[in-house]
């Protein structure tokens, strides 16, 4: 939609009524380029959890692979024996608007066949809000939390993760170069 506008025109509602409508516009645009990149990254995180791309066979051996990632039923934490068993369609909550029939993997468990717990660290099990980096700053500043404490606070959740990961990655190539 296309409106001409001119600077010496633009006053009172006819104003409002150009922004409301640049604003959705806006809003509709980032929810169409945020969707697809929210689903690859989940895909990118299943794929750095399980070692493996997807596609390619899963490996079978003695050793332990363990990840922050459990079975239901069986408490398996092994990535050896997980595989990829489609996706759920999740409904979010942005601060964009509303994000419908979102692709969230799924894993299976190979030694019960009951599904694996994924706790992905763009999105929170439960959660149907969504809030990405520039709106929990302005939330949390705007209810007084300093930005060292927000800061903190993020540096906590992006790290703690992935320093989990490092830790057990590390203990299992030491266990492989003692076999």
């Amino acid at each position: 939609m296309s409106i001409a506008v001119s600077i010496a025109h633009l006053q009172g509602k006819k104003r409002k009524e150009i922004i409301e409508v640049v604003q959705e516009q806006a809003k509709r645009a980032a929810l169409e380029a945020i969707q697809p990149i929210l689903g690859e990254f989940l895909e990118a995180e299943v794929e750095v959890k399980l070692g493996r791309k997807k596609g390619v066979n899963r490996q079978i051996s003695s050793q332990k692979r363990e990840i922050d990632w459990k079975c239901r039923y069986c408490g398996c934490e092994d990535a050896n024996q997980f595989t990829r068993d489609g996706h759920y369609k999740r409904n979010l909550e942005t601060g964009w608007g509303h994000m419908q029939d979102m692709r969230v993997p799924m894993l299976e468990c190979q030694n019960c066949y009951h599904d694996v717990i994924c706790t992905f660290s763009i999105l929170e099990k439960y959660k149907r809000f969504w809030l990405d980096l520039d709106q929990d700053v302005l939330f949390s500043s705007g209810v007084g939390q300093s930005l060292r404490v927000i800061s903190e606070r993020w540096s906590e959740q992006i790290e703690g993760r992935s320093s989990k990961t490092r830790e057990r990655g590390k203990e299992s190539s030491e266990l492989a170069k003692r076999s």
